[in-house]
Formats: structure tokens, sequence, C-alpha cells
């Protein structure tokens, strides 16, 4: 759990790619979910309601309401997500702390969509593109993994200096693949 000198040092930091400052609950709290499932996908990251743009504490109430509101929303995300939700007091005002760790079973998706961190914004991906590259940004395809569909066997092969190479290896001709 973080303290108020944490949360004053990360509000002196601004708003960036680990840190998200709200004023309120916003009345669609899946708003709230997208930055927590952007935060997963990326390297983690604090949110912090009751804190303007202009990284001032305006202070929040969260009754237990917005709180269940809350936690069933970032329910929502699959596959399911560790976060710490707390309220601190920071200079006599109470601050909704949601601490989210980068998630170890990228991708997180909310409502079928995948959202990252872009810089101190958060992005839902929606070309083919963007996908693939934040499956191998997450490490989750490998280029030599994936299929050739070009690939010809028949064609691609020098069965020459296959024979070789079996004759090198000391490897039967009938070797299977080979």
């Amino acid at each position: 759990m973080l303290t108020a000198s944490d949360i004053q040092l990360i509000i002196a930091g601004g708003e960036g790619y680990n840190a998200e400052f709200k004023i309120s609950v916003p009345s669609k709290v899946k708003e709230l979910t997208e930055e927590i499932c952007a935060f997963a996908n990326a390297a983690g990251g604090t949110l912090l309601i009751g804190v303007n743009d202009d990284n001032e504490l305006k202070g929040v109430h969260i009754d237990n309401a917005k709180r269940s509101a809350i936690q069933n929303s970032i329910r929502e995300i699959t596959p399911m997500l560790d976060t710490s939700f707390s309220l601190v007091e920071v200079d006599g005002k109470i601050i909704a702390v949601i601490e989210v760790p980068s998630g170890m079973n990228k991708p997180y998706v909310l409502s079928g969509a995948i959202y990252v961190r872009v810089g101190p914004n958060s992005q839902k991906l929606t070309t083919a593109e963007q996908m693939r590259d934040f499956f191998q940004q997450a490490d989750k395809i490998h280029f030599d993994e994936i299929p050739c569909k070009q690939f010809n066997p028949l064609n691609d092969i020098d069965q020459h200096m296959l024979s070789e190479f079996r004759h090198a290896a000391k490897l039967e001709p009938s070797t299977p693949d080979l």
C-alpha cells in the first residue's frame, strides 16, 4: 500500500506512462477500468482518484456503492487481475488509490478489447497491425514460430544440399523430418 508521501511523489511527477489522475469516479466506471486494463498490459501503474489534471489534491468521497462498482468493473477484465484498492489521507484529503501490477498473463481484455498505455494515455487497439505489435512485445508471438505460408518443401529445399548434410551428419537417407 502506498503512503501519503509516495502519493505526493507520484503527483509531483504528473500523469504519465505509469500514473493516471481522475478528479472523481466517472459516471461510467468502465472508463477507470480501461485505464486499469491498459496499465496491466503495460508496465503497471497507479490510478489516483481525487487529483485533478493540474496535479492538485482535491480529495474524493468513495462510498461502498462506488467502491463495489469499481471492484465489479475490474472483475470484468480477463484474465483475472490482482489490483490493490485503498483510501489514503494526503494533506487532509482522501485519495482513492488503485495500484495495478504489470500483468503476467497479457493480454488483458475488457469487453472484447485490448487497451494499452501510449505515453500518458490509454488507447484501445483497433487494427490488426497494432494487435500484432502488442503480442510481439508481450512475447506471445515469436517470428520464428509463425508459419511461413509461402514455404514449399518440395521447391524450396535444395535436395543436393540436404543429401550432403545427411551424409556429413551420418543420418540415414530415410531419417524423417529432414
